[in-house]
């Protein structure tokens, strides 16, 4: 069970919160003092503590001074104000010296267990926030093996992918500690609000799996693997339409029923597909129309919606990491990344890709690659 380290000069309120913690399932640790706190925390007989609980105003060294003791040398570490005298110059300094929150005694049981889970949550941030830093030592080791490929073309473009998403995984450290905190300090989380944070959660999990794939990417052998855009295609849309968010939206899809061939990677050019179709079912009022049409030794894809097209702005920037075509009643969703990697996986299938807005309404995305005759 996580233990929660209760500083208190006054011996009946640790007993109280510290009943409190217990019954919530946590095992308290109590100090009567600041210092005898941080002898628990980092002298010779320390004990591993997950969350702070602290009076302010206490004899001697204050509830604050502990706090910036803390904060120099467990900055991770996750540090509760709780008085029965506060101020609002108590309450700022403390926050602004790093509190995750201040309540005010009397408490309520109710308010302990959403202390606990917030800091709870804190953990589970600093962990993410730690396992994205093992992925930026494994970028920089990827982006030393770049001198190894011959392609100075391959070499460019992985470049500028690994600095793409060196660039974001710095702004998801921030998204998840500054948005996903700021969204959970409300009680009463508005659908909207409780969405924006479970798109945020979702773009945090999907950059890490994007990560973990573009590691060793490109495999030579996995480019030249012969495949059936329409196939890729077909499964693309099947997987949308069967998301609740697409409910809404009729997805038509046009083609011929023979196989359209080309070479390529199977997973990265069907991760690109859904990209562009997520972005045109968050996008579109009614409809999405995909269809693939063969010419001149070349295949195009189009995925079309009827949604308000796409701003000036985010048209010009649209393939550079940190724009996202996704923003509602003012909140930006998602982290830049979709139409960043989509155009990274077309260029290296020798493709292209454009994204343009429609005279009707709505916008247009559309790829391009070279078709593939299969042998036999």
């Amino acid at each position: 069970m996580p233990t929660v380290l209760i500083v208190d000069d006054d011996i009946h309120a640790r007993l109280i919160l510290g009943k409190h913690v217990e019954r919530l399932g946590y095992t308290p640790l109590e100090a009567s003092n600041a210092r005898e706190a941080l002898a628990l925390l980092y002298g010779e007989a320390a004990v591993p503590v997950d969350i702070v609980i602290t009076d302010v105003w206490m004899p001697g060294m204050s509830g604050i001074d502990l706090l910036k003791a803390v904060r120099e040398r467990t900055p991770e570490l996750p540090v509760a104000m709780i008085s029965a005298r506060a101020t609002l110059s108590s309450s700022l300094e403390a926050i602004n010296s790093g509190a995750f929150a201040y309540i005010t005694k009397p408490f309520r049981s109710e308010e302990i267990a959403q202390v606990l889970e917030r800091g709870m949550q804190r953990i589970e941030e600093v962990r993410l926030h730690k396992a994205l830093g093992q992925d930026f030592a494994h970028l920089a080791q990827v982006e030393r093996r770049l001198q190894t490929i011959n392609s100075s073309a391959d070499r460019e473009m992985l470049s500028s992918l690994i600095a793409g998403l060196r660039h974001e995984l710095g702004n998801i450290v921030s998204a998840i500690v500054l948005n996903l905190e700021v969204l959970r300090q409300s009680r009463d989380l508005p659908e909207a609000m409780r969405e924006h944070l479970e798109d945020l959660q979702a773009s945090a999990n999907d950059l890490s799996a994007l990560i973990a794939r573009f590691r060793d990417y490109p495999q030579t052998e996995s480019l030249n693997a012969e495949v059936d855009l329409h196939e890729v295609v077909i499964a693309a849309i099947d997987v949308v339409r069967s998301r609740p968010s697409a409910a809404r939206v009729e997805i038509s899809y046009e083609s011929g029923e023979e196989p359209i061939w080309v070479r390529g990677a199977e997973p990265q050019l069907k991760r690109a597909v859904l990209n562009l179709l997520d972005n045109a079912v968050e996008a579109a009022r009614q409809r999405v129309q995909v269809s693939l049409v063969e010419g001149y030794g070349r295949v195009l894809l189009k995925i079309a919606d009827d949604g308000q097209g796409v701003s000036h702005e985010v048209l010009e920037n649209a393939f550079l990491p940190n724009t996202t075509t996704k923003l509602r009643e003012g909140f930006t969703r998602g982290l830049g990344l979709g139409l960043f990697i989509t155009r990274m996986v077309v260029s290296l299938h020798g493709g292209s890709i454009q994204l343009q807005n429609l005279p009707e309404g709505g916008a247009l995305a559309l790829i391009e690659f070279p078709l593939h005759s299969k042998a036999g």
